[in-house]
């Protein structure tokens, strides 16, 4: 069926030339803006659900050892404070030992890649449940993290293999609110499977561990089936939005600069990873991630624990521990959105890092039951929003896939430092208050706002230099061929061809909905939809069109921002 087509094959789409396009007799397929929506909304659909039920299930098999831990895993295998500590350190020193690994979603296919992950980290996660002494805990606990490692941090990278700079700040807050949710999940679940196991001789944490592992292994079937490699192989997308798909890349490529893979092919380009590694401000957002992730990595670990030595009960302290993640996870929600909206991240790592700030002071010097209570929502909230924003930022902020994977694997490398000092800042000889943690995790917040200020300052002086740089050129003194004249705009050379208000702005948005498409294309496209279709073969028509393209992609890098503030 025509549908099925290989678009990424030479025969299947234009290649460009010298005078622009590849084919003697040029064929154009236009669409409109709601046709781009439903190709969007389409690949939410598949692709999302998915994601996130395997970052929840991966959160969960996470920081489900801390329910463990009150539903009596320390007193079964007579583990100490300090030894607890070490088993939440054992997974992320696996864990950023191999971030390197994420730089295998540009080399395997995605389908192929996580299924492996996620069948391993599923059967470290039951195994867990059988354990009879400290030491092969902590074994498994270290080989958990090597199957996370290579599955959480590599997925921004993926998803923007699917979705444009504009689009990638919400759909990562839709994967990344999969932590406060899961973690919401890991609360209340808790308190169901314990408080049935307690009616059971089995004891209730190894029926937690075991119970919350096996759905892993499971899932790894469905992705085998279901997990899209690229837009250009989709198995959900027929061949009009497969074509739709390329003229997307071509557009992220003319209007923002990204250097993207039309094919769909894998591979990583080592000049383009070292470029990133040489870039100061991938630094500065891996500053923030690590400063983040003290938090973000301790608190779901630690609070029914903290719950409890508020004085709660164990049971109790595993349900209270659910509002403050399903707070958060609406407030990720929202955060992304509307920082899509505004095409911004600093604004709103600033807000939520000073609210999370905030919180943790008020945890560290308040004694009031209710109000410290009240402060987790606050701290809660910041954190997993700074966290899903800074990640995106990251991403948006390099032009190719190969630097997206690379700013990544150096975002998390560096940032997931932070919970090796996260995971040990509630030693139970600072309850019940536990002043020094909270009091570290709100400077760190604190200090994550003032970089984030820095930045965003850093980011407008290089768009500004940016901007000189790429979109003017000097133009030779016709009386002096040696002497510089003054900086034009390079779309301004024809008076006829500039865009002079933005009255059309709609207008001129529609006519780069477009993609020059074989012969093969178009015949395939007639049989399937008829003439219900916008294909132009006239070579006037289609020359005017290509025309209005190239002047709106000038006028797009007159007024793009390279960096995303």
């Amino acid at each position: 069926m025509s549908t099925s087509s290989d678009l990424s094959s030479s025969d299947s789409h234009p290649t460009a030339n010298g005078d622009g396009y590849g084919f003697q007799k040029r064929i154009l397929l236009r669409y409109s803006k709601e046709e781009e929506i439903n190709l969007r909304s389409k690949i939410d659909r598949y692709l999302m659900p998915l994601i996130t039920v395997l970052f929840i299930l991966a959160f969960l098999d996470r920081s489900n050892i801390g329910n463990a831990r009150i539903a009596g895993l320390q007193e079964s295998l007579d583990i100490t404070s300090n030894q607890f500590d070490w088993l939440l350190t054992a997974f992320y020193i696996s864990y950023i030992s191999f971030e390197w690994v994420g730089f295998l979603w540009n080399v395997i296919p995605a389908h192929i890649y996580v299924t492996m992950c996620l069948f391993m980290w599923g059967m470290v996660a039951s195994l867990q449940s059988i354990v009879f002494s400290y030491w092969s805990l902590i074994i498994l606990r270290f080989l958990l993290g090597i199957g996370e490692a290579s599955f959480g941090p590599g997925v921004p990278t993926y998803l923007s293999f699917f979705y444009q700079r504009k689009e990638l700040g919400f759909r990562t807050g839709i994967f990344m609110s999969a932590a406060p949710l899961s973690t919401a999940f890991a609360g209340t679940i808790a308190f169901l499977i314990t408080s049935v196991a307690d009616k059971t001789p089995i004891d209730s944490w190894r029926v937690l561990l075991f119970v919350e592992g096996v759905p892993c292994m499971l899932m790894a079937f469905v992705v085998w089936n279901y997990l899209p490699d690229r837009p250009s192989t989709a198995y959900f997308l027929n061949l009009k939005e497969k074509i739709l798909v390329r003229s997307r890349y071509r557009r992220r490529s003319e209007f923002e600069g990204e250097q993207v893979s039309h094919s769909g092919s894998h591979g990583l380009k080592w000049d383009e990873a070292l470029e990133v590694l040489q870039d100061p401000k991938v630094y500065v957002t891996a500053a923030m991630f690590f400063l983040a992730n003290i938090a973000y990595a301790s608190m779901p670990v630690f609070l029914p624990l903290i719950l409890r030595d508020m004085g709660y009960e164990s049971i109790t302290a595993q349900g209270l521990s659910a509002p403050p993640y399903i707070v958060a996870f609406f407030a990720v929600l929202l955060t992304t959105h509307f920082s899509d909206k505004m095409q911004s991240r600093a604004e709103f790592v600033i807000f939520h890092a000073s609210i999370s700030s905030a919180g943790y002071l008020c945890l560290a010097i308040s004694r009031d039951t209710f109000t410290r209570y009240c402060a987790i929502f606050f701290v809660a909230t910041g954190f997993f929003c700074v966290v899903t924003i800074v990640i995106a930022w990251t991403v948006n902020n390099q032009s190719s896939e190969s630097g997206k994977g690379t700013g990544v694997v150096l975002l998390n490398t560096i940032g997931q430092c932070g919970p090796l000092i996260g995971t040990r800042l509630y030693p139970d000889s600072d309850a019940p208050y536990y002043e020094r943690g909270m009091m570290i995790c709100s400077i760190s917040m604190l200090i994550v706002a003032i970089l984030a200020i820095f930045l965003r300052r850093h980011l407008a002086l290089a768009n500004r230099a940016s901007f000189e740089a790429e979109n003017y050129h000097l133009v030779p003194d016709e009386e002096d061929e040696d002497a510089e004249a003054a900086s034009i705009p390079s779309a301004a050379a024809d008076e006829d061809e500039t865009y002079e208000d933005e009255q059309d702005a709609e207008e001129d948005e529609e006519s780069s909905r477009y993609e020059l498409i074989s012969p093969a294309e178009a015949r395939a496209l007639r049989e399937i939809h008829g003439f219900d279709i916008d294909i132009v073969d006239d070579e006037l028509i289609v020359d005017s069109i290509l025309k209005k393209g190239a002047l709106l992609a000038a006028k797009k890098k007159e007024q793009k921002f390279k960096y995303m503030l």
